[in-house]
This record gives structure tokens, C-alpha cells and sequence, in this order.
């Protein structure tokens, strides 16, 4: 979270530039199949925690990506069941 590794904050800079700026989470998902499982089993566990869910709710299309995740995958993958147990997750907080 201090570091903000998949770019998920917004920092000043950004907004005051519009926030432009490509994200490292925005090209792993829109990444390969097996680059999107492995990162939504990282997303999955990061959300498990307080801290983790903090840090991936500042990227406000998150809860949007995942739930696009749920409607395109067909029958029960490691994909959707990440993307399931990631938002049942946020729904822990009030604004997601």
C-alpha cells in the first residue's frame, strides 16, 4: 500500500494531470488468460485483509471489472470463483 505497487492510488500528480497515467493493474488485466487468473488469486488474497481491501478500493472500476469478469466467464472457473470471493470480500465495506 505505501509503495503502490499496481497503481491502484491516485496520487496528486495524477489528478491534477487528469489522471492519465496507465496503471500496472489496468495492463495485467487486460492481459493474457493465465496473467488475469494469477493476478485475480492475488487480488483475492490482498482482499482478504482490512489494509488489502483498502488499497485495491482506491482503484474505483475495480468492483466494475470484476462483476464484467463474472458475466463473461462461462461455467465455474478459477477466474470467476477469484473474481466471486474478491467482491464478496469488498462487500464487507459500505461504498463498494
Amino acid at each position: 500500500m505505501n509503495y503502490d505497487i499496481l497503481g491502484c492510488s491516485a496520487t496528486q500528480d495524477e489528478n491534477q494531470e487528469g489522471g492519465s497515467k496507465v496503471r500496472i493493474i489496468d495492463m495485467i488485466l487486460g492481459g493474457p488468460r493465465k496473467t488475469l487468473e494469477y493476478t485475480m488469486t492475488f487480488i483475492n488474497a490482498l482482499a482478504s485483509e482490512c489494509l488489502g481491501r483498502s488499497y485495491l478500493l482506491q482503484k474505483t472500476d475495480l468492483v466494475e471489472v470484476l462483476v464484467k469478469i463474472l458475466h463473461h466467464e462461462q461455467g465455474d472457473t478459477i477466474l470467476r470463483q477469484n473474481a466471486l470471493g474478491t467482491l464478496q470480500k469488498f462487500s464487507l465495506r459500505r461504498r463498494p
